[in-house]
């Protein structure tokens, strides 16, 4: 395993990376549990493994474009598996955050969207209402028929009413009380 070559930019934002995730990736041991059991490890998107091998690199670039933390589902198997108990959802929140302090695009186009689309629909039906989700998605990332063909054979085989789409859940006053202290804390943050 490489490690740090003692440059100050290398230990800078490693020091930064474990400051902010509260998460001490000196004492990952690379053993690859973490990757093992992730469900978005692919030969495309690396996993944790990969991305933490990254950062204690010193490779601040490739770890801050690196497409793990963009798909981390937050699952916690990660964290379940590591015998050190690094949980790299709370990494990946963090690599997020400076990513988009530096300017650097999502590897997901679209996925700021997507996660806003998605708690709308969380705030106005106290649930993700799937169907709803991906159609807002499709129509304003302007590709109104991108998933037509799975939509119609979902449909068919009864996964979904197309009256489902109309119907409208009511959120309950908890999950608004959650969304109101949000918009308090960005109105405080302004």
């Amino acid at each position: 395993m490489l490690r740090l070559k003692g440059h100050a930019t290398e230990k800078e934002f490693l020091d930064e990376v474990i400051e902010r995730s509260g998460q001490d990736l000196l004492r990952c041991l690379q053993c690859g549990k973490c990757s093992g059991g992730c469900p978005i490890t692919s030969e495309t998107v690396g996993g944790p493994r990969r991305l933490i091998a990254r950062i204690l690199g010193g490779m601040k670039e490739e770890a801050l474009r690196d497409p793990t933390f963009w798909y981390c589902v937050s699952c916690g198997t990660c964290a379940t598996r590591c015998p050190v108990e690094i949980n790299t959802y709370a990494l990946s929140t963090t690599l997020c955050e400076m990513a988009a302090e530096e300017g650097i695009e999502p590897s997901e186009p679209g996925i700021h969207l997507f996660e806003e689309i998605c708690l709308k629909s969380i705030e106005k039906n106290g649930r993700i209402r799937e169907i709803n989700a991906a159609l807002a998605f499709n129509m304003r990332s302007l590709r109104p028929w991108a998933d037509a063909d799975i939509g119609t054979k979902m449909m068919l085989k009864g996964a979904f009413s197309p009256l489902s789409i109309l119907h409208r859940n009511h959120s309950n006053k908890k999950i608004t009380e959650i969304f109101e202290k949000i918009k308090q804390k960005q109105q405080q943050k302004a």
